[in-house]
């Protein structure tokens, strides 16, 4: 008997220490977080100087870190973001600036064709930022509000708008180029974004304007501005147009909470009780977010059972798994589940989580997609993991997965609409499928 005890007990010693050494080993070499920051500290100034071993040390980091997290790099890093590494690193002198740094390494980064494996500086709270919002449609970049609304922005800093496109191209993370030029626009009013295109901006800055009475050159100040506060508007949003008889619910993020819960169920309390036969998503201005968005949808839409995605491929150190595809049994919300026509809108700016909940309507056939081209591929990299880098600090996510979309004959293409029209005229055409 107590030889017996005396075996159990290093019986179960052994499968105790088996057991912690697989979890050491699974945070260690496995765990696609090991190492990841959960609270970001503020980069170095992108004026701040570095020595050449630093600099070179901070794109190390990066690389490392992409070859043992991403689900492309199985293999090793692709022989173009190796080759543009080597590159970018004989090309530094004796000290280089955070800019330089951030913008080296954006170009190396860019080659993953990858939207979520991306590098930026991270400034918390307000940043200098030009006194109005951009947008670019059809080629041309054009200013959003204040008393320039409309005017085509010609050149900034004495680079032509054009110059400034083609170099954002080069040192920018996205898989389609619709998705890119949205970027652009989001991103080109900030100091320090003008900078990393090469603009002299400081504290002023030259525009040159298309304006109605000609090219005007106008000297702007740039002034810290906390962006949160210049649209206070919620992120989702319904209306309900009985003569047309369609409801449109806009969601211009993918947030998953009590508010987009709650107005989600008011959204389909009015669409049954003004009896609506057509409903429309708006995410046509969507960058992502969370895809439980989506399964909460479909619990108010006449389906017993959908997919999100197809099979997932999971990066982890040095195995790369693969989940299956998942079909999921819808529980849907008594007394509130509707069967008529479903639309989803789309643009280049419906991205991630966004362009997932399109494809969901679309693979599921449970609806249509009418607008433009989303600006992701339905299969996507991503579900990130952040870092910063050493020296500079500067932030960078890399993604650990690889998301197919349901219907595996369309895995290599992008989301194409049922119904292609510009995205600005999407609803216009909800109204008219809804009134046939």
């Amino acid at each position: 008997m107590k030889n017996k005890r005396k075996f159990m007990g290093i019986l179960f010693f052994a499968i105790f220490t088996v057991i912690l050494l697989l979890c050491i080993a699974y945070q260690l070499w496995a765990d696609p977080h090991r190492g990841e920051v959960e609270e970001a500290k503020a980069s170095l100034p992108v004026d701040a100087m570095l020595t050449k071993e630093q600099a070179v040390a901070d794109i190390d980091y990066v690389l490392n870190h992409i070859e043992s997290r991403h689900p492309a790099c199985m293999d090793g890093l692709p022989d173009v973001v190796k080759t543009q590494g080597d590159k970018e690193k004989e090309a530094m002198g004796s000290s280089v600036s955070v800019l330089n740094l951030w913008q080296s390494t954006a170009r190396i980064m860019a080659l993953m064709n990858d939207g979520h494996t991306s590098v930026m500086p991270y400034y918390p709270g307000a940043v200098p930022r030009l006194p109005f919002r951009c947008k670019r449609d059809g080629g041309s970049l054009t200013c959003d509000g204040s008393k320039y609304d409309g005017y085509r922005i010609l050149s900034i800093g004495g680079i032509s708008e054009e110059e400034l496109y083609r170099t954002f191209l080069r040192q920018s993370s996205y898989e389609l180029e619709g998705f890119a030029s949205v970027l652009y626009a989001n991103h080109i009013d900030r100091k320090d974004y003008l900078k990393f295109l090469g603009v002299e901006a400081d504290t002023d800055v030259d525009i040159v304007m298309d304006t109605p009475n000609g090219e005007v050159k106008e000297t702007l100040r740039l002034e810290e501005t906390d962006l949160s506060a210049r649209n206070n508007d919620s992120f989702v949003s319904f209306e309900i147009d009985e003569e047309k008889n369609v409801a449109v619910l806009t969601l211009k993020e993918c947030n998953y909470n009590d508010e987009y819960i709650d107005t989600l169920k008011e959204f389909f309390k009015a669409v049954k009780e003004k009896q609506i036969g057509s409903i429309a998503v708006d995410l046509r201005y969507n960058g992502g977010g969370s895809s439980y968005v989506i399964n909460e949808f479909l619990r108010y839409i006449d389906i017993d059972e959908y997919y999100i995605f197809g099979d997932i491929d999971v990066r982890y150190g040095p195995f790369l798994l693969t989940d299956e595809k998942e079909l999921i049994y819808n529980q849907q919300e008594e007394g509130l589940v509707f069967d008529g026509n479903v639309y989803a809108l789309t643009s280049s700016g419906t991205f991630s989580a966004a362009t997932d909940f399109a494809m969901a309507v679309t693979d599921n056939n449970l609806g249509y997609v009418v607008g433009s081209v989303s600006g992701g591929m339905p299969s996507i990299y991503g579900d990130l993991v952040q870092f910063q880098t050493p020296n500079a600090k500067l932030l960078f996510t890399v993604s650990y997965k690889y998301f197919h979309r349901p219907d595996p004959g369309k895995d290599a293409e992008p989301l194409k609409p049922d119904y292609p029209v510009e995205a600005g005229s999407a609803l216009e055409e909800v109204y008219r499928l809804a009134g046939q």
